[in-house]
């Protein structure tokens, strides 16, 4: 009697389908994570000496503030009225919120204060300012 190779014993699973999977997942991550990228409204952020990078980065909502005055909730250009009730309806779904702020190095800092006001005004204490660290 002939001896029988391994192969002729193990039925091997086929790896096609998962190689496939595998391949539409790093496609589809790498979609995602360009279009996030592309999300963000170009502005010239001020740099900062002391500035931090925080540990919990957490749930943001980003309000960009441009030099020419325009506002933006995430990529959706709003108006000044309009970010309280986005904030609040962001705060009654996922509680432990904050607001990210983006303002133009050039933006006056009242204008930044109305965001403030804004976001107390929707629940949301809590609020973070974008900053480049100073390379001092």
């Amino acid at each position: 009697m002939k001896p029988r190779a391994i192969e002729d014993t193990i039925d091997l699973p086929d790896l096609t389908p998962m190689i496939d999977i595998v391949f539409l997942l790093i496609v589809f991550f790498m979609t995602v994570a360009k279009m996030q990228v592309q999300q963000m409204v170009p502005i010239s952020v001020p740099i900062a000496e002391a500035a931090t990078i925080p540990e919990d980065r957490g749930a943001r909502m980003t309000v960009t503030l441009k030099n020419d005055g325009s506002i933006f909730f995430g990529p959706q250009a709003v108006i000044l009225e309009d970010i309280a009730p986005l904030i609040a309806q962001g705060n009654a779904t996922q509680s432990g919120l904050k607001v990210y702020i983006r303002a133009d190095a050039m933006v006056p800092f009242k204008e930044v204060r109305k965001v403030f006001a804004a976001a107390a005004e929707g629940g949301v204490p809590n609020v973070v300012f974008a900053t480049f660290q100073s390379d001092k």
